[in-house]
C-alpha cells in the first residue's frame, strides 16, 4: 500500500472517529430526557458526558490545526448541542467579589456527619463560623449527625450566633436568620435519604425552602465492600453499572416526589441540596424544571462541589423560582466537609 493510500485511510478513520464522537455527544445530550428506568445505558452515557465533550474538543483542535473546516463542524455541533451542560459546569471568571443588594443569602452543605476535623464539635463549630463570616441567612444541611456528648441542640446553639432559628429531623437540618413558620420532613422509604421543607417569614413574605439529599451513586459503598470481602480495590465494571443504574432509578423517583411538592407550593421556592448527580443527568433536568440554576445565572469559574475525584463533579446545587433574581453564586474553599459549601444571594423581583 502506497503512502498516499495509507494517508487517505488514516484520514478516513479520523473522520469516522469524529463522527462517532458526535453521535456519542448527541446520545449523552439525549440521556437527560430519558428516565433511568428505561435502561442503564442512558444513565451511564450521561455520566460520561465530560469525557465525550473533552474528546470532541480535542477533535476540534485537531481539525482546525489541519484546516479541515468542514470536518471541524462535527465537533462544533457536538459542543454546541451541549452548551447547556457546559454552562452548568463552567462560567467565565468574575474577579469582582462585591455583592449587589440581596434579600436572602442561602447556603447548602453536606456536612458528612461533621467528621472532617476529627471531632463532631470542632467540625460543627468550624461550619458555624464559616457561615457567620459569609453572612448566611439560611443554611441547609445534609447528612447532619449529632451525638450524645454534643446533641442537636448544642449544634443549633453554634449557628444561633447569626441564625437563631433552627430545626432538625433525621439527617437534615436548617438554620435561619428568619423565623421558621412551619416545616415538613420526609425520609424516602428504604433509604437514608430525605428532604426538609421549611416556610420562612422574610420580612412580610413567606418563602418555602427545600433542602434535599438524593440517593447516592453507591459506588463508594461497593468499593469498601469489595476491598473488605474480596481484597479488590475496584469492583467489576458490570457490578458498578448495575449499581449506578439502580441508584439512578431511585433518584428519579425521589425527584418526582420533590418536584410535585415544589409545583404545589403556594409560596416562592428556593431549592438547595446534594443531588448526587451531575448537570447531564435526568435527575438534574427534572429537578430544575422551570427554576433557575444559580450557577448558570450568576456563577463564575468551575462549578465542581465534591472534593474527591479531582474536584470534577458538581452535585450540590441551589435553584430558585421565578419570584427571585440571582445576585451572586459561589462555592467556598474552606475544608470543612468532603463537599464544598455552595452559597447564593437572591433578591425578590
Amino acid at each position: 500500500m502506497g503512502r498516499k493510500a495509507v494517508s487517505y485511510l488514516l484520514y478516513s478513520l479520523s473522520v469516522a472517529v469524529t463522527g462517532l464522537l458526535l453521535a456519542a455527544a448527541v446520545l449523552s445530550w439525549r440521556a437527560s430526557f430519558v428516565a433511568p428506568g428505561q435502561g442503564g445505558f442512558w444513565a451511564t452515557i450521561a455520566l460520561l458526558m465530560p469525557a465525550i465533550l473533552l474528546a470532541n474538543l480535542l477533535a476540534l483542535v485537531w481539525w482546525l490545526v489541519r484546516r479541515k473546516w468542514v470536518v471541524a463542524l462535527m465537533p462544533v455541533a457536538a459542543l454546541g448541542l451541549n452548551l447547556g451542560y457546559i454552562s452548568a459546569m463552567v462560567q467565565l471568571p468574575d474577579f469582582s467579589t462585591a455583592d449587589g443588594p440581596h434579600d436572602i443569602r442561602v447556603a447548602t452543605l453536606n456536612v458528612n456527619g461533621f467528621r472532617r476535623l476529627g471531632s463532631l464539635s470542632a467540625t460543627a463549630d468550624a461550619v458555624a463560623r464559616v457561615m457567620q463570616r459569609e453572612n448566611v441567612d439560611v443554611l441547609c444541611l445534609q447528612e447532619f449527625m449529632d451525638g450524645r456528648e454534643f446533641p442537636a441542640d448544642s449544634i443549633g446553639a453554634l449557628f444561633a450566633r447569626s441564625m437563631p432559628y433552627f430545626v432538625h429531623a433525621g439527617s437534615a437540618a436548617l438554620a435561619s436568620r428568619y423565623p421558621i413558620l412551619d416545616y415538613t420532613y420526609v425520609q424516602f422509604p428504604d433509604t437514608s435519604n430525605d428532604y426538609l421543607c421549611a416556610d420562612l417569614l422574610v420580612d412580610r413574605d413567606t418563602v418555602r425552602i427545600f433542602s434535599v439529599h438524593l440517593q447516592t451513586s453507591g459506588i463508594a459503598q461497593l468499593r469498601r465492600r469489595f476491598r473488605t470481602d474480596y481484597n479488590l480495590g475496584i469492583p467489576p465494571v458490570d457490578t458498578l453499572l448495575v449499581a449506578w443504574e439502580s441508584n439512578s432509578s431511585i433518584r428519579a423517583g425521589q425527584v418526582r416526589e420533590i418536584r410535585a411538592a415544589i409545583d404545589a407550593s403556594p409560596y416562592p421556592v428556593i431549592l438547595a441540596g446534594d443531588f448526587n448527580d451531575t448537570p447531564s443527568s435526568y435527575a438534574y433536568r427534572q429537578m430544575k424544571g422551570d427554576m433557575t440554576d444559580g450557577f448558570r445565572a450568576v456563577g463564575n469559574g468551575y462549578g465542581g462541589t465534591f472534593r474527591y475525584l479531582g474536584g470534577l463533579l458538581r452535585i450540590d446545587y441551589i435553584f430558585y423560582g421565578g419570584d427571585f433574581a440571582g445576585v451572586r453564586y459561589y462555592t467556598l474553599g474552606d475544608d470543612i466537609s468532603d463537599h464544598k459549601a455552595v452559597i447564593a444571594g437572591v433578591r425578590f423581583k
